[in-house]
């Protein structure tokens, strides 16, 4: 198909434009269908029949097979896998409307008159004035995270579906075929891929499949300060969200020595975990004959803050903290292992500031009651959900009880998710109920993951691996084949790797699993979901467009690359792989 790769161009930017048009901002529900509904129709074509596979919300996967006639064809498939929601608008209403942001030439316009008014500029707007001024670069919401990608996989499927002037199409010379896939959610809980997992088993089952792998189109950046190279992936990193509830001992201001101050233990938290060396989880291994060393970034806190529901002169008794943690090889158990050690230090750190800041202050003839001595029992406070949830379920069964635990937790939980904003702060009010139920006190550290969850993929050598560097020797762009795809993916839901250990997860997971007693659940991650995950066990590869500032004020897509060299090297990559199926 190298003879035809001039047309990937204008078809990968038309679609692109049209996509981007879409709003389909995560978690709204109807923006994401409009735009499910638009890749329906743009797939709508020649021998293409599209569907929709819902998600237990009413949001909508879009999925397409395309069947090869070849009498060779024993269902070996390629899945070209995508997402097509995005982060927010806000930032874009400096330019007057934010829905600017959908509208990729006309905030080209904007963007550049607004840039070029400034009399001094940052290095990200001297960038983007240079890409504005290049004609090179489309900008917009979604352009390259990731409607781009999308754009790329529909401008693939149509042309493999299309008839050549012999009346056979594309995709019948080779010896199988193709499955197009694009979700929603993937910006917020992935319920997108988990609910799309069980139908891409059915499909295997109904179609008698063989699923060679996953092409992920998902966006790509500069690693680093050559901004000229390009990258292709053939894992993905994964993602814990480490949890910890924190109690304190409230007193008055006056008598700050009395109790314990539940934002100073978050803040040593903060302080000992934020960009923290020693987690960084690092994976070496061999890609291609050649030894390769790949390192995640290190953690960093994302929510920080005490409970105090209103000002008033006491200390906070209660604290929530989480982060992001990048993580390649580390296990979730190994996880916790680290939590529980960090958790014990900052106790310890905490209570020595106390008892040297109130011997100086003695010293300088204050008057105060001597601190408690805590720091021993503290250390006993510092509890896995596992462990929690066995005291508190104890606990409730000592006690004369309407009714069970089970169906205590399961009203509270009805009753906070009205009320929380999100599955992080149900997943702090149902810890925080539990230790109240197991009638701890502080001070005390609870750890727990909190949603969203994704598992790495390890890289791994496979033939479409070998058929992506195939591909690669015959480019003439500079792109180096990576090992871990760096940013949370969808990716992360289609295999797990040896070793997974689903247990631990969901004994530590206030949210795994746990539903309403009717099937609704608070969370897409299920044990059910994870056994359909090692089923399908496929090999991944991200080949994905080129871009600048996702999710930013100033994203943009590099068109020359992602609307023909991306579209060309995985319609190589399909031919390469499928055809060696008649050798």
């Amino acid at each position: 198909m190298t003879e035809h790769s001039s047309r990937w161009f204008d078809t990968v930017r038309v679609i692109t434009e049209a996509l981007v048009s879409i709003a389909s901002v995560s978690p709204d529900v109807e923006a994401e269908n409009r735009c499910a509904e638009k890749i329906h129709e743009l797939l709508a074509v020649d021998s293409l029949s599209p569907t929709f596979w819902d998600t237990d919300d009413g949001r909508k996967n879009v999925a397409c097979l395309l069947k090869s006639d070849n009498p060779n064809n024993t269902g070996r498939t390629i899945v070209l896998m995508s997402h097509f929601d995005t982060v927010g608008i806000e930032d874009f209403a400096r330019f007057g409307d934010s829905n600017i942001a959908f509208q990729p030439e006309e905030l080209a316009k904007v963007m550049r008159a607004a840039v070029e008014r400034k009399d001094s500029l940052t290095a990200s707007e001297k960038s983007t004035l240079i890409a504005l001024q290049s004609g090179e670069w489309m900008f917009g919401r979604g352009s390259v995270d990731m409607k781009s990608g999308v754009a790329i996989n529909i401008a693939l499927v149509r042309e493999f579906a299309r008839k050549q002037e012999n009346g056979k199409r594309w995709i019948d010379e080779l010896a199988g075929n193709l499955l197009f896939l694009s979700c929603p959610d993937e910006e917020a809980e992935s319920a997108g891929i988990l609910a799309a997992v069980p139908e891409l088993l059915k499909l295997r089952e109904q179609e008698a499949l063989n699923y060679l792998g996953v092409i992920n189109t998902d966006y790509t950046a500069p690693r680093d300060t050559d901004e000229n190279q390009r990258y292709i992936y053939s894992g993905t990193v994964g993602k814990l969200l480490p949890s910890f509830y924190i109690l304190g001992a409230r007193t008055h201001v006056g008598e700050i020595y009395r109790g314990v101050d539940a934002s100073h233990i978050a803040a040593e938290l903060v302080s000992r975990i934020n960009l923290n060396p020693e987690w960084i989880d690092t994976w070496q291994g061999s890609l291609g004959g050649e030894v390769i060393t790949e390192v995640a970034p290190p953690p960093v806190a994302l929510h920080m803050r005490d409970l105090k529901p209103s000002y008033n002169v006491e200390t906070a008794g209660e604290a929530f903290v989480y982060f992001n943690w990048l993580t390649l090889k580390m296990t979730v158990g190994q996880a916790m292992h680290k939590m529980k050690e960090i958790a014990r230090a900052s106790l310890e750190a905490v209570s020595k500031r106390q008892e040297e800041s109130f011997k100086s202050f003695s010293s300088q003839g204050g008057q105060a009651q001597v601190p408690p001595e805590w720091i021993s029992s503290a250390l006993d406070n510092v509890l896995g959900y596992d462990r929690l949830y066995e005291i508190a379920a104890r606990q409730w069964k000592m006690q004369t009880r309407k009714i069970s635990f089970n169906d205590m937790l399961k009203e509270k939980t009805e009753k906070f998710f009205s009320e929380a904003q999100d599955g992080r702060q149900l997943s702090r009010m149902i810890v925080a109920e539990l230790t109240k139920v197991a009638q701890i006190s502080g001070p005390a550290v609870i750890l727990f993951f909190s949603p969203p969850y994704y598992p790495s993929a390890r890289p791994q050598e496979n033939e479409l691996t070998l058929a992506v560097k195939s591909a690669l020797g015959r480019s003439n762009e500079k792109i180096q084949f990576r090992g871990f795809y760096p940013y949370i993916s969808d990716l992360s839901y289609v295999r797990l790797d040896e070793g997974f250990e689903a247990g631990f997860l969901k004994n530590n997971m206030p949210l795994f699993g746990l539903d309403d007693g009717n099937g609704k659940l608070y969370y897409p991650l299920v044990e059910r979901t994870l056994v359909d995950i090692r089923a399908l066990n496929c090999p991944v590869v991200n080949i994905g467009p080129f871009g600048n500032d996702a999710h930013g004020l100033y994203e943009r897509v590099h068109m020359p690359y992602s609307f023909v060299t991306v579209p060309q090297i995985i319609s190589e990559t399909i031919i390469s792989t499928l055809k060696e199926a008649t050798t």
